[in-house]
């Protein structure tokens, strides 16, 4: 007796299972898919839905694949997608948000807070949010959640500013030391001043945070810096704690400094208060804006000028000296292959095919850049440097120019590597240019007694090094700052010195432990006895000195070189980070600069100076804030 037809005959599916018998108003069949486990599953005769669902839980990824496959074979279906292939896709998409729930967002606020993050942190232009290709990728990927306007994400913008300018200067009470590095940033007839603050957490570890990115006139003077660098302090509390300001060698910095720093010995009660309205640039401040004649103390950075005296002192020492006709053409050669290879493809391959290396372009008035690069290309075999010139097409080396080429990457080998040890930030302190010249010094005297060509550019490079860092060998902080340090303590130091600066680091042990007592009590009752320093059983000064002498001594006597090993000396540590917040380089702040070049160098990046500024700040001090979770 034939059977009778079922809605599983006519199932468009019906081809995943094997029909196995019919049971009343029910039928049962077996699973295909399932094999070699056998599953036998029961549906109605007028329905297919338990089959369905068992495909659904069981079997979504291969029935979508077998249908896309059909429908690249045959073409697209008369019929549409049929309702279980829409039931799979919400099944699989199910599945994948429950395993991330990052790949759907979930509410609009999330959205919102997506994209707002995204354009902080890749400093796009907020019209990004007004472009229809960016609105229907948003839309469509969030499933039909509208992108926020631009309205809404100034107001976004200002809330996380605030929040972050909050929990910064929160940040900065607790902090009793810090340095700040500023510059001037200068690109399509604008400027830019920037600046960013440094400290010491108590576990010695360097914190970071990004104070201002603004705008200033394009024909800014010095009085414009002052007025900048006190305007910014003033905004973050911090006038009375910067141990240092870093800039670059530039006139107007050293001028601004020169002229308004105070003294060592001078008070800041001493302070002169002037109007300089009258002397700032037209239009810049009211008659009515007063300013201190007051800035903290001026650190040049010590990388820029051992790059001056690099790029210029040796660079005029090497091309006046007797090898300098050597020196042009051979650098001649080595520019011609820089050249080649930053601007032709085949170059670039030919390099790699040959050199088995991709070749290093030097930026322009970074000494330690070309050096490197001059290195790269000496590191090849004579076959190789002329196989090299071969295919570019540009003339070769002699052997005379090769090699004063080697030697002069093996002399100078101590310059390059001075500077990328004052270039850093993390764990570069104030304690180390003293060390790092001096060695610097001793090295390349060294150098000079086994060199043909460069005895005389040594003498001079030298020469340059003393002069250029005077300030440094006679500041009291620096010298401080590199006692504090266990690496060197007073080992750098000449015999005949070393009690001075041992006298002057018990002072200054001294005094930190006397401010941290002040601080402790300000503000709450003193009992009489803690008054009164005389007689049995008092501290008293001369107390806290012997112990300030013996904590002193014992440090000096260590040889221990972890910065680790400064929390045995609790007073030394304390003077270590009153010295060494201050950075020996401002390289910082030429980095925010960096991080914004992309954001305001692109014509039709519609950011305003106060949103540039804003969105930047975020972008920098996103690791110490909250304010882009």
């Amino acid at each position: 007796m034939e059977r009778a037809r079922t809605a599983f005959d006519h199932w468009m599916h019906r081809h995943h299972f094997t029909f196995r018998d019919t049971r009343g108003r029910n039928i049962t069949v077996q699973c295909n898919l399932c094999l070699p486990k056998i599953n036998i599953l029961s549906t109605a005769r007028d329905s297919t839905s338990n089959l369905k669902k068992h495909l659904e839980r069981k079997h979504s990824v291969p029935c979508r694949k077998r249908i896309r496959d059909a429908q690249s074979s045959d073409g697209p279906s008369n019929y549409g997608p049929s309702i279980l292939e829409n039931q799979m896709d919400e099944s699989a998409e199910a599945k994948e948000a429950k395993a991330d729930p990052t790949i759907y967002y979930q509410t609009q606020s999330r959205l919102n807070a997506l994209v707002f993050n995204f354009i902080v942190e890749d400093v796009q232009p907020i019209s990004i949010l007004e472009q229809p290709g960016f609105r229907k990728l948003i839309e469509a990927l969030s499933r039909g959640k509208k992108v926020m306007s631009r309205n809404a994400f100034v107001t976004r913008l200002d809330v996380a500013f605030d929040k972050m300018k909050g929990e910064i200067k929160a940040k900065l009470d607790k902090v009793q030391t810090l340095c700040t590095t500023a510059d001037i940033w200068s690109v399509q007839d604008r400027s830019y001043f920037g600046m960013t603050c440094h400290w010491l957490e108590d576990n010695l570890e360097r914190k970071s945070a990004a104070l201002a990115c603004t705008r200033i006139p394009i024909s800014y003077t010095c009085e414009t810096i002052i007025a900048k660098i006190q305007e910014i302090h003033s905004s973050y509390n911090i006038e009375s704690k910067v141990q240092a300001t870093v800039t670059d060698n530039g006139n107007n910095f050293v001028k601004a400094f020169k002229e308004f720093s105070s003294e060592d010995d001078q008070e800041v009660e001493d302070s002169r208060f002037e109007d300089l309205g009258s002397i700032l640039c037209d239009g810049e401040m009211g008659g009515d804006f007063f300013l201190s004649y007051f800035l903290p103390p001026h650190q040049r950075c010590a990388a820029q000028t051992l790059n001056l005296i690099a790029s210029k002192d040796l660079a005029d020492a090497v091309s006046k000296g007797p090898s300098g006709k050597l020196h042009s053409s051979a650098t001649a050669k080595c520019a011609a292959i820089w050249h080649k290879t930053h601007s032709s493809t085949e170059a670039t391959e030919a390099m790699e095919s040959i050199a088995k290396m991709t070749i290093t372009v030097p930026c322009q008035n970074k000494w330690s850049s070309e050096y490197y690069a001059v290195n790269k290309l000496m590191s090849l075999t004579d076959s190789q440097l002329n196989e090299l010139t071969e295919a570019l097409g540009v003339s070769g080396f002699t052997p005379d120019e090769t090699a004063y080429l080697t030697e002069y990457t093996d002399v100078f080998k101590p310059v390059a590597f001075a500077l990328d040890l004052l270039q850093g930030e993390e764990k570069c302190f104030l304690g180390i240019v003293i060390p790092t010249l001096l060695t610097l010094k001793r090295k390349l005297e060294e150098k000079a007694a086994n060199t043909r060509l460069f005895s005389k550019v040594i003498e001079d490079t030298v020469k340059a090094i003393d002069s250029g860092f005077k300030q440094v060998f006679d500041s009291s902080d620096a010298r401080l700052a590199t006692a504090t340090m266990p690496q060197f303590r007073l080992w750098w130091l000449p015999e005949d010195e070393r009690e001075a600066l041992r006298a002057q680091l018990i002072t200054e042990v001294v005094q930190v432990d006397q401010g941290t007592e002040e601080t402790e009590t300000n503000g709450g009752s003193v009992h009489e006895d803690d008054f009164f320093s005389y007689g049995p059983g008092s501290s008293g000064n001369k107390s806290g000195k012997r112990e300030a002498a013996e904590e002193v001594w014992l440090y000096l006597q260590g040889t221990n070189k972890d910065l680790k090993c400064l929390n045995e000396f609790p007073g030394v540590k304390k003077v270590f980070i009153k010295f060494n917040t201050t950075l020996p380089s401002s390289s910082p702040v030429q980095q925010l600069f960096s991080n914004g070049a992309n954001a305001v160098i692109p014509k039709g990046n519609h950011l305003s100076d106060e949103h540039f500024e804003r969105v930047l700040l975020l972008r920098y001090n996103s690791k110490i804030t909250t304010a882009l979770e």
